[in-house]
Formats: structure tokens, sequence, C-alpha cells
């Protein structure tokens, strides 16, 4: 009895860990780093899980021949007669043992990593002051027991999240203490989401009163959809000292210069691998622009031209992988997005399916990588319109002259 407990945990621990093979498959290698929209690696979604799936069948033989083995008297277990009856069930056995023992170990470090991550959190960042946020509801909740919708039976797609963060920078020039700036990424404008959420993310925006806008890509999906997106989103956003933009993967594969010329004829300023002046009563803070990680051409030696080393800077770049290009450089608030937070995240495991080289590491919120402060926003936009326990975001973030360490 008590083999059989011990091999219904490995087995339970084996699933676990087919899902977290298949998911990093998926996540590194389906949804990772391919320049085409198309990606090549598509075929995994078809092969793995099936592959997976047979070598999990091949539990049954092993246990198969455990119970054999535990109901034969030990002197009779070792007999050539007794060993040439199964041959094809000891080899099937043995394969299945061996993945029994790898999907098990990865399932194991799976769950006892989130057991981690959940009981001993990483320390509140230095430097960072996050104000409570609020959430815009522009429909009603489908699922009346709020213990079900805290488990994930409500869909968040229209419930909208404004954030409020402070940055303290040391030597941040004193006429920019206070400095303003919303962030807004992965809108996918599409003709099927409603209006009034477009209506409701602007409102929200100049709510804040921002000295700059930074806009970080996948502004469509699709090609047809580029009208609409200077329509909806671009009529009413205004800002102080401009709204800048660099292009996502989606705005690649839809049509760089016609979301470009689209969005700078509202104004839009693109900063695609450049530095732009930010101007204060006679005092400048450097806004560098760097281009998509994977679909554009990043030349952060290029971004960063005739900007000091050692000063202060915010940058945007789509992608929170661009953090693997960076090197010692120095960026008090650099903004990304690409991840949607995950879009469906669930209880205990958090974000699942998060396309990056990292996964889930970089899935959403503040990360201190060296020299750089990361932000990666969940965004506004979801394809497919599902978004659960992963609410759509407006970021807005003020500039604060301080000591971090106080």
């Amino acid at each position: 009895m008590r083999v059989h407990i011990i091999f219904a945990v490995f087995v339970l621990m084996a699933l676990l860990g087919d899902v977290r093979i298949f998911l990093f498959v998926l996540n590194r290698a389906v949804f990772g780093s391919h320049r085409e929209e198309k990606t090549p690696w598509g075929w995994l979604i078809y092969t793995v899980p099936p592959l997976l799936l047979i070598l999990t069948a091949l539990f049954w033989p092993l246990n198969r021949w455990m119970g054999q083995l535990m109901s034969t008297p030990f002197v009779e277990r070792i007999t050539p007669e007794r060993l040439e009856e199964m041959p094809w069930s000891i080899a099937l056995a043995k394969i299945g043992a061996a993945w029994l023992i790898i999907a098990a170990a990865v399932g194991d470090y799976w769950l006892l990593e989130r057991i981690r991550v959940l009981a001993f959190p990483e320390p509140p960042l230095v430097g960072i002051r996050t104000q409570p946020s609020e959430v815009v509801r522009l429909r009603k909740e489908h699922v009346p027991f709020a213990f079900l919708r805290r488990l994930g039976a409500h869909n968040d797609v229209y419930d909208i999240e404004i954030t409020r963060h402070e940055v303290i920078v040391d030597d941040l020039p004193p006429r920019f203490d206070g400095y303003r700036i919303a962030f807004l990424t992965d809108t996918h404008v599409a003709s099927f989401v409603r209006r009034d959420f477009y209506r409701e993310i602007v409102a929200q925006v100049q709510r804040f009163d921002p000295d700059a806008v930074l806009l970080g890509g996948d502004f469509v999906t699709w090609r047809r959809h580029i009208p609409l997106l200077a329509e909806v989103l671009l009529s009413d956003l205004q800002a102080r000292d401009g709204i800048f933009a660099i292009l996502g993967n989606h705005d690649y594969w839809a049509g760089p210069e016609e979301v470009m010329s689209a969005m700078s004829a509202r104004g839009v300023q693109f900063i695609t691998n450049r530095s732009v002046r930010l101007s204060r009563g006679g005092e400048t803070l450097p806004l560098v622009g760097i281009d998509e990680m994977y679909r554009g051409t990043p030349d952060v030696i290029l971004a960063f031209e005739g900007v000091a080393p050692d000063g202060p800077c915010i940058a945007v770049s789509h992608h929170p992988d661009i953090i693997d290009l960076l090197g010692g450089r120095r960026i008090d608030l650099l903004v990304c997005g690409h991840t949607h937070g995950g879009q469906i995240r669930l209880p205990f495991f958090g974000a699942l399916v998060v396309p990056s080289r990292h996964e889930g590491e970089f899935a959403a919120g503040f990360h201190r990588v060296g020299r750089v402060l990361m932000y990666v926003s969940r965004g506004i936009g979801a394809i497919p319109p599902v978004r659960i326990l992963c609410r759509p975001e407006v970021a807005t973030f003020t500039l604060r002259r301080g000591h971090r360490t106080s």
C-alpha cells in the first residue's frame, strides 16, 4: 500500500512536470525570439503534448511491472523464466521509470519554487513608493461570488487598473522633482473592443495630468485597425512635453510605416534607437527609446549616444528581454510591456504563458537588474480578449529627487 501511495505521488508530480515542460517550450521557443509573425516553431504546439502523453502513458507498464514484482515471492522474481515472460514490458517500464523520475523532478522543482516565491517574497525594492491603485470597472461582475472571482472566475478585460508609483532618483535635476509620466502599452486596438474602454483609458491618463506620455508598442494586431488606432486612442491624448513611442512586434507585423505615419500625424514622436531631452527651466533629462528586441533592430549604443553613462536617465522599450543588452548602463526607469502580465494567471502558479526567455521572472512590475530599474506593465489590450486575475493597466509614475535609501 505504501509503495502505491509513493507511486501515485510521483505520478502527480510527473504530470505537473509535463505541464511545466510544455510551458517552457511554449514561452521560450514557440512565442520566443522569432522575427516573423508566424513562428517557425509552431509545430511544437502539436508535437510536444502528444510526446509528453506517450511518455506519461509508459507509467502504466511500469505500474504493472511493479505490481507483478510485488505480488511474486522474492525467490521467483529473478528467475530466467520470469524475466523472459515480459521483455517488452520491462523495456517500456524502464523508459517509463526514467521519464517518471525526470518529469517528477521538474514538477517537484516547480512546486517548491512557487512555495518559495509565495512564502518568502522578494523584499521591496529601494527607491520606489507604490501608492494604492484604482480600479475602474466598465461592466458588472458576471460571477456573483467574490471567492470565485478571486480564484479566476471572472474576465478582467474591462476592469482597468490605474497603478501609481513614485521613483526616487538621487541626482534628479531639481526642476524634474514631481515630473509625471504615464505609460500605455500593448493596446492592441481592435474593432470588437468597446469604444468606451478606450475613452476611459484616455480619460484616466488625462486625469493624471502627465508631463509626458510614453507608448510601449503593440498598438494594433492587424493592419486594418491602424486607422482606428488614431481615432480611438490618440484624438484626446495629451501631455505637456509630448507623447513618445516605440514600436512593438505586432506593429512590425501589421505594417511599421503605416503605424508610424498614422500616429505621427496625431503628434506622436517616435524615438526608435535615439534619445530626446526633456526640458524643465533650463535643466534636462534624457529620454531614450530602444527598438523592439527581436523583431526590430535594437541598437543600444546608438540609442544612448550623447547620454551621460552615470547621469539620470529614463527609457522605453517594448520587450523586457532588452535588459540582457544593457550591460552596466544606468537607467533610473525603464518601462516595457509585451508580456501582458501573463494575461491569464492562476492562483498559486501565477502567470503561465509569458513570451520571454526569462518566462515569468519579468512578467509584470518592478525589477532591479544591475543599475537598471525596469517596470513591466501588464498592458491594455488582450488577444484573445480574455484576462484572468490580470487587469489591464494604466501605469503612472512620479519622479522624485531624494535619497533612495532614506
